[in-house]
């Protein structure tokens, strides 16, 4: 494969990375506490890889807005310059990111082609996934750490989400804490998460579970949820009942009519997408699926995908213990 040229802006970039090194002197030794040196130095793991950053990263890549939005609840801001799979395709920022997020340069809405993200010149990418970089819609995880980009990905889905949980917040604060040098308020900000967490389970542990099967619609295809959105499930009082019916490690897959009719749910978790609303929803539910108990009762409860990751889940989690305690 022939090697594409790099961006204009990245080879500046480097260009400029390289005169500093030369007129520094690259053979002197770092002085103690220096940028850059040994002692500076940090080495988190991720994804069965340890991501080494010998300063704390300036220019960070968002991709995903839960993750520009948790940026900015630590007051990085100033430090991202792109976001791709924006809020404009998979829901609007919370009122209180809004303007702040806004202001963040959007790459693309969906993934990023490579010369718009090395254009960039990120220091960081913070991914929702691994699947881009594959070498042939972005360089490799590899590739781009040699030229001084590292990746880290959103813990929940180092496999494509099949083992994703509730605490992997936890897991994405330790790691931003330690590669962006802001443990302080990683280490508050999970204190917070954690006693939210632990009241909302608290309030549900004396109670029966709700039975539901957590689906969604896309073009007439019903999918299946588990990973993630069971462990959210349980925490708010419910019991997904179609856990274990996908193939391991997934965490999501096409559900038959016939299936969801057989199961038969005493409710349904529908997980709504982008600008989907719950009446949208519920409409649909009811013109396809009137024989459910579930609909025909209207034991329904809706949460937007987006409220499953970072510190969005902690709502998400809040949100189905509210709606699931109007069911009892």
């Amino acid at each position: 494969m022939t090697r594409r040229a790099l961006p204009a802006a990245l080879f500046a970039t480097l260009a400029a990375a390289l005169s500093l090194t030369a007129c520094s002197g690259g053979d002197a030794d770092p002085a103690p506490g220096a940028a850059g040196s040994s002692t500076d130095a940090v080495t988190v793991q991720n994804c069965g890889r340890d991501v080494v950053f010998d300063s704390p990263p300036q220019r960070i890549v968002s991709g995903w807005p839960t993750s520009t939005e948790l940026l900015l609840e630590l007051g990085l801001g100033d430090r991202l310059v792109g976001q791709y799979n924006t809020a404009s395709s998979q829901g609007d920022p919370l009122p209180q990111y809004a303007e702040a997020y806004a202001a963040v340069p959007v790459l693309s809405d969906a993934a990023p082609t490579r010369e718009t993200l090395l254009a960039a010149a990120p220091d960081l990418i913070w991914a929702d996934g691994s699947y881009l970089f594959d070498g042939q819609q972005l360089p490799t995880i590899d590739e781009l750490a040699a030229q001084g980009t590292q990746v880290l990905v959103l813990s929940g889905f180092c496999d494509d989400g099949g083992t994703s949980a509730v605490t992997d917040v936890d897991d994405d604060l330790d790691t931003l804490g330690a590669a962006l040098g802001v443990t302080d308020q990683t280490d508050a900000l999970r204190d917070q998460v954690d006693g939210q967490l632990a009241d909302i389970e608290a309030s549900t542990a004396d109670l029966a579970p709700v039975d539901a099967a957590v689906i969604s619609t896309y073009e007439g295809t019903v999918y299946t949820y588990e990973g993630v959105y069971s462990d959210m499930l349980e925490r708010a009082g419910g019991a997904n009942v179609l856990a274990g019916t996908l193939p391991e490690g997934t965490y999501f897959g096409e559900l038959s009519a016939e299936q969801l009719l057989a199961t038969d749910p005493s409710a349904l978790v529908y997980l709504l997408s982008g600008d989907e609303t719950p009446e949208a929803a519920r409409a649909l539910l009811q013109q396809d699926f009137p024989s459910l108990s579930a609909v025909a009762a209207d034991r329904l409860v809706f949460l937007p995908q987006i409220d499953s990751t970072n510190l969005r889940v902690v709502d998400g989690v809040q949100s189905l213990a509210d709606q699931l305690a109007q069911l009892r």
